[in-house]
């Protein structure tokens, strides 16, 4: 199930909300997977990468403090509006992360299943049910791993575009 977007307004003026953005975006980048692959390096300081694009922008921040290679991008628009600026804004995973995670989760499935049938010699079924179990802990600490560094970067990285822009959430 895809997230919804959250609806924030901001105190600022939409050209000031465009400054700031601008003055947050250190380095321009693509929003695909070459565009990451080509920009990450991961003894970098951090930076943020972004792109503004009319009414849309995309902006993240990599780094190894920034989640890694499991940083996320938030992208959104800037709404029509009269009286006060609104925003719509969402996060996603950057392309690399995923298929990195995609990669990794293959490479730990298949290297538990190959370990369980043709490493290991069992004497009895308990044994056989433990490095099962075994197997299925090695599993999810590979598949938490990713999400827990995910999550911990993409609320960071929220709250001080939060800040920076002076949004408030009203959704």
């Amino acid at each position: 199930m895809a997230e919804r977007a959250k609806l924030y307004k901001s105190n600022l003026s939409e050209i000031e909300f465009r400054e700031r953005i601008t003055f947050l975006i250190q380095e321009h980048s693509s929003v695909e997977i070459k565009g990451h692959v080509k920009q990450f390096n991961y003894h970098r300081k951090e930076k943020i990468f972004g792109k503004l694009e009319r009414d849309k922008f995309w902006i993240w921040k990599q780094g190894f403090f920034s989640g890694g290679i499991f940083y996320p991008i938030f992208y959104g628009a800037i709404l029509d509006s009269t009286k006060e600026l609104k925003i719509q804004m969402n996060s996603k995973p950057n392309a690399l992360g995923s298929l990195f995670f995609v990669f990794l989760s293959f490479f730990v499935v298949i290297s538990v299943i190959v370990w369980l049938l043709f490493f290991q010699e069992f004497s009895s079924l308990y044994q056989k049910i433990g490095f099962a179990i075994l197997g299925l802990c090695i599993i999810g600490f590979f598949q938490f791993l990713p999400n827990l560094t995910y999550t911990i970067s993409k609320r960071k990285f929220r709250q001080f575009l939060e800040k920076e822009l002076q949004m408030i959430r009203i959704n």
